[in-house]
C-alpha cells in the first residue's frame, strides 16, 4: 500500500470508531431515559453487590493512594517551601492541592484501572460464553442488564469516594 492508501483507510478506521462509539453512548442515554421512565428496572441484589464492589471494596485503595499521594505533596512542597523560610504551609499545600485536584484525579485513575479493568472482565467474559447473546434472545437488553447498574453504581460512588479522598 502505498501512503496515501494507509492513511485513508486509518481515518476511516477512526470514523467507524467514533461512530461505534457515538452509538453506544446514544444507546445508553436511551436506556437510562427508560429507566427514569419506569420503561426499565434494575435487579436489587445485583446493584447492591455492584454498588458493594465499587464502593466500600475500593475504599482500601482509594484511601492508601491519596495518602501516599499527600505524603508525596508534603515532601515536595517541603523541600521547596524551606528554601524560601515558608514551610509552614505544607499543611495547606496538602489541603488545597488534594482536595482541589489530586484526590479527584487519582480516583477516576484507580476507578478506572481497578473497577473497569473488573467489569471489562466481566461483560468479556460473557461475550465469550455466549451469555450476552443469550440475554438477547430472551429479550433482555444487555445495556439494561449488563451496563445500566454499573453505570449507576459508580455514578452514585464516586462522588462519595471522592469525599474519602479528600479526607
Amino acid at each position: 500500500l502505498n501512503w496515501f492508501e494507509h492513511v485513508g483507510g486509518r481515518t476511516l478506521a477512526i470514523g467507524a470508531g467514533f461512530g461505534r462509539y457515538c452509538d453506544f453512548i446514544g444507546r445508553l442515554i436511551l436506556d437510562v431515559f427508560a429507566f427514569v421512565t419506569g420503561r426499565s428496572q434494575l435487579r436489587k441484589r445485583d446493584f447492591v453487590a455492584l454498588l458493594q464492589a465499587t464502593g466500600p471494596q475500593a475504599l482500601g485503595i482509594v484511601s492508601l493512594l491519596s495518602f501516599l499521594m499527600g505524603l508525596t505533596v508534603a515532601f515536595v512542597g517541603v523541600v521547596q517551601l524551606q528554601q524560601f523560610g515558608a514551610d509552614v504551609y505544607v499543611a495547606d499545600l496538602v489541603g488545597i492541592a488534594m482536595t482541589r485536584e489530586l484526590a479527584a484525579v487519582m480516583l477516576g485513575v484507580i476507578m478506572a484501572g481497578r473497577t473497569g479493568a473488573a467489569f471489562a472482565a466481566q461483560i468479556g467474559s460473557m461475550r465469550v460464553n455466549e451469555e450476552v447473546d443469550a440475554l438477547t434472545c430472551f429479550g433482555i437488553s444487555p445495556m439494561q442488564f449488563l451496563l445500566l447498574p454499573r453505570v449507576f453504581a459508580l455514578t452514585l460512588m464516586m462522588p462519595l469516594l471522592c469525599v474519602c479522598a479528600d479526607v
